[in-house]
């Protein structure tokens, strides 16, 4: 028996979803718990497996589709079988008449064996979820079965009939003009070609979507920004020393993003205004230390999280970062790495840009923004030097934290970045 793999509702605020890869080929065997294919939600890209065995069929959403949750995107079924979808659509592509023996092949399934219509739920075997979906749509469970040919209806099969009904309803006949036919036609100019568009318009994906709905939701908080140069020199020189080791036996590179990341999650945890959120019940002050670290991917920008980035060594922290990256690349970031955090960070200084003012990423209390690290000439106890220094943006919900805590906070990140050894437990460095 046909059965239909169906978008499932992957997370609350969830209503489609693009596909992204398709892991299985039609015409290959799959089993239960194989993944079939990935989609982009409101959120992160999620696996979704096979609930059962048989043969992937036919690929009804190619990738890069965009479809509402609950729809039908392929078929799984014995070697061999033919699709409900290819049945009905192979009798509904010709003329009318052969448009009249597709609805044949619906109507038909409306009246159950036995040929009793409308027989009650209650008597038909099927899931819960698959009841309530046939009572919202007012259909009749006994014709489901009938049509899906099983011994329980499933809310794939419940989708498949509703499927198969919108491919067979006749198309709406406009009535006909009034014929002119007897008077003699007039010249007519050419129709002029039609100008091409001046834009083009781009559906956006669920994610884009998502990030939208969130920086309208984050404009709407009253924020503050402060900024400061932090002086590199002594971060440069442990990054240096930590380098060649480091790379032989961690198996990459040590940069400044881990070092930043951990340093900002240890002056968060000092300072709870920085982590923490409002609520209409009051404001939430968070014991652990979640970063956020914004990254760049294909989809688009994502902000897998660190847990407990407040007290976990550098090695710990920077090895998260490498996993969390090597994940986004490969659109492979499971739900549970994109959520709840507590602070964002997001270093913008690999791209050449010396100054960052992001929006607060809700319903955080605060983002702090890392710029590239430049040459800057100072002045050192009357003689004039260079030293290597980065700006520094601190965001944060005004409501949570007010101008001095604002202050305090970004200064307490400038004190751990221009001495990182004490800060990192690194002293014997």
């Amino acid at each position: 028996m046909t059965s239909s793999v169906i978008l499932p509702k992957l997370t609350y605020e969830m209503h489609e979803g693009r596909i992204l890869e398709w892991l299985a080929v039609e015409g290959a065997p799959v089993s239960p718990g194989q993944v079939l294919f990935i989609v982009e939600t409101d959120k992160a890209a999620i696996e979704v497996p096979a609930e059962e065995s048989g043969v992937l069929l036919k690929i009804l959403v190619p990738v890069g589709e965009t479809v509402p949750v609950s729809s039908t995107v392929a078929y799984i079924g014995a070697a061999g079988e033919t699709p409900v979808e290819a049945e009905v659509g192979s009798l509904a592509g010709g003329d009318a008449g052969t448009a009249a023996g597709a609805a044949q092949v619906v109507a038909s399934a409306a009246t159950p064996a036995g040929g009793v219509s409308g027989a009650s739920d209650g008597s038909i075997p099927a899931s819960p979820i698959a009841r309530k979906m046939a009572r919202e749509l007012g259909i009749d469970l006994g014709a489901v079965l009938a049509f899906s040919g099983g011994k329980r209806v499933r809310e794939a099969d419940v989708q498949a009939y509703v499927d198969a009904q919108r491919q067979v309803e006749p198309p709406v006949r406009e009535p006909a003009p009034f014929e002119m036919s007897a008077i003699p036609a007039s010249p007519v100019a050419p129709a002029p070609s039609t100008p091409q568009p001046a834009f083009e318009l781009v559906r956006p994906t669920p994610l884009q979507k998502t990030m939208a709905a969130r920086m309208s939701l984050a404009a709407a908080i009253p924020q503050m920004a402060a900024a400061c140069d932090v002086d590199l020199t002594n971060l440069e020189q442990l990054k240096n020393r930590l380098q060649p080791g480091w790379e032989l036996a961690q198996g990459y590179r040590l940069t400044y993003t881990h070092l930043m990341a951990a340093l900002i999650a240890r002056a968060a945890a000092a300072c709870r205004g920085a982590n923490a959120s409002w609520t209409e019940e009051g404001i939430r002050f968070y014991r652990d230390v979640h970063l956020g670290v914004a990254m760049a991917s294909e989809r688009g920008l994502v902000v897998p999280v660190v847990r407990d980035a407040g007290r976990r060594p550098l090695r710990e922290i920077a090895g998260e970062i490498i996993r969390l990256q090597r994940a986004a690349e490969h659109n492979r970031l499971p739900l549970g790495d994109l959520e709840n955090g507590t602070i964002t960070m997001t270093n913008v200084g690999m791209l050449g840009i010396t100054l960052s003012i992001p929006l607060l990423n809700p319903p955080q209390s605060a983002i702090v923004g890392v710029g590239a690290k430049r040459e800057q000439v100072v002045l050192v106890g009357g003689e004039i030097t260079v030293k290597p220094v980065a700006a520094i943006t601190v965001v944060a919900d005004h409501r949570v934290m007010d101008g001095a805590a604002v202050a305090a906070f970004l200064n307490q990140i400038k004190q751990l970045v221009e001495h990182p050894r004490a800060a990192l437990g690194l002293e014997s460095v």
